[in-house]
C-alpha cells in the first residue's frame, strides 16, 4: 500500500510538472487568434467547437491481469480455538482481460466515467492450510492445487462536477460512484503435501499425495461498494484546429460502504451441503488506481496504454458452514479477506465528440 501511494505521489508530481511547463509555453506556441492560425479543414475546425462544449471518448483494451485473494477463519465466533483454523490463498492468478471504458465531459457542468472488465483465468496456485494452534502453529493439513478456466469481472462508474484549467486542457473532477467486482475461483488438480493428526473434533486430512481426480471446488466472491475519489485529465497543447497529440488521465478512488460476500462449493466434502457448502459475509474497504496514456493517431483515433491497480480488505465477518442434515448450521469468525489485482492493457480510443 505504501509503495502504491509513493508511486501515485511521484506520478502526480510528474504530471503537475508537465502541466506547468506546457502551460507556460502554450500561448506562445499555439496562439488562439483566428488571424494567426486558420483551420486546416472543416473537420479540424469542428473539433475545436466540439471540444469547448462536449467531449466524449470510448476505449477498448486488452492485456494480462494478475490477481491474488486470501481468507482465513477462526475456530469459534469469538475468534479463538485457534485464532486461525483454516486459510486459503489464491496466488499468481494470471488472466487475459478485455476492458471497455469511456468518459463524458459536458462543458463545465458534468464529468462522468465508466469501465467494464472481463477476464478469463488461465492459471494460478491455491494453498489450503488448517492449523491446530494459534498464530498458524501446528499445521496439520496442507494441499496445493491449481485454478483455471473461470472468470473475473468488474463494473465501475461515477460522476461529478468538473473544474477546468488551462483552456480546458486540464480537468480535475471530484467524483462519487459505485463498483461491483466478481471473482469465480475454481480448485482442481490438488496435491496433499502435509497430513498430520488433527485436533479433537476435526476430520482427518487426506493422505499425502494426489487428491481425487474429481476435485472441482468453487469459491465465488463478490465485492460491492460506493466510492469517492477524483479524476485528473490533461491534454497537451495544440493549435485550436487540431487534436492534442497526447493525453493523460489518472483516477483514484477510495471504496467505502463496501460489502463482501462469497459462496463456496467444496465438492469432495461429503459432510457439507452442495451446491453451497459455506458462506462468507463481511464489511470491506479498498482503494483503486487507474492511469491511461493516449497517443493520437488521427482526428478520431488514438492508441492507449492502461494501468490498473486495486487493493481490498475486509473487516472481521461471519463464516456460515452448512453441514449435511441433521447437523445444525455452524458459524465461526471470518478473520479477514484480502484481494489485490493489477493489469496492463493496450488498445484503441475513439473520440466521438
Amino acid at each position: 500500500m505504501r509503495r502504491s501511494l509513493l508511486w501515485l505521489s511521484s506520478w502526480c508530481c510528474l504530471l503537475l510538472a508537465t502541466v506547468l511547463a506546457s502551460s507556460a509555453t502554450a500561448s506562445d506556441e499555439f496562439p488562439t487568434s483566428s488571424a494567426t492560425i486558420a483551420p486546416t479543414g472543416q473537420q479540424q475546425a469542428h473539433y475545436h467547437n466540439e471540444s469547448s462544449r462536449l467531449r466524449m471518448a470510448l476505449s477498448l483494451a486488452a492485456g494480462p491481469r494478475f490477481d491474488s485473494l486470501s481468507w482465513n477463519t477462526a475456530g469459534t465466533d469469538a475468534g479463538t480455538d485457534p485464532n486461525i483454523l483454516s486459510e486459503l490463498e489464491w496466488s499468481g492468478v494470471l488472466s487475459y482481460q478485455i476492458s471497455g471504458s469511456g468518459y463524458l465531459l459536458a462543458d463545465r457542468y458534468f464529468y462522468g466515467r465508466g469501465q467494464i472488465n472481463y477476464a478469463w483465468i488461465q492459471s494460478g496456485t491455491v494453498r489450503d492450510s488448517d492449523y491446530g494452534a494459534d498464530n498458524r502453529a501446528q499445521e496439520y493439513s496442507r494441499s496445493i492445487s491449481e485454478t483455471n478456466g473461470d472468470q473475473l469481472w468488474d463494473v465501475d462508474a461515477g460522476g461529478g462536477y468538473p473544474f477546468t484549467f488551462i483552456q480546458k486542457r486540464l480537468i480535475l473532477a471530484p467524483l462519487l460512484g459505485f463498483s461491483v467486482h466478481r471473482q469465480n475461483l475454481r480448485i482442481t488438480n490438488g496435491q496433499q503435501v502435509i497430513s498430520e493428526t488433527p485436533p479433537p473434533g476435526y476430520g482427518t486430512p487426506p493422505d499425502v499425495g494426489p487428491l481425487r481426480s474429481d476435485l472441482n471446488s468453487m469459491y465465488s466472491a463478490r465485492w460491492f461498494s460506493l466510492w469517492t475519489g477524483f479524476d485528473v485529465r490533461y491534454q497537451m497543447a495544440a493549435p485550436p484546429s487540431e487534436a492534442p497529440p497526447m493525453e493523460w488521465s489518472l483516477s483514484l478512488a477510495y471504496h467505502f460502504w463496501a460489502d463482501y460476500s462469497a459462496e463456496a462449493d467444496w465438492n469432495l466434502r461429503g459432510d457439507l451441503e452442495h451446491p453451497v457448502s459455506f458462506r462468507h459475509d463481511a464489511d470491506a474497504q479498498g482503494v483503486s488506481l487507474q492511469a491511461q496514456w493516449l497517443l493520437r493517431l488521427s482526428y478520431r483515433w488514438a492508441l492507449n496504454l492502461d494501468l490498473n491497480y486495486c487493493h481490498w480488505t475486509s473487516d472481521p465477518g461471519v463464516s456460515t458452514v452448512y453441514p449435511v442434515q441433521p447437523y445444525p448450521i455452524q458459524t465461526t469468525r471470518l478473520n479477514e479477506v484480502t484481494w489485490q489485482s493489477h493489469s496492463v492493457m493496450i488498445g484503441a480510443t475513439c473520440r466521438l465528440f
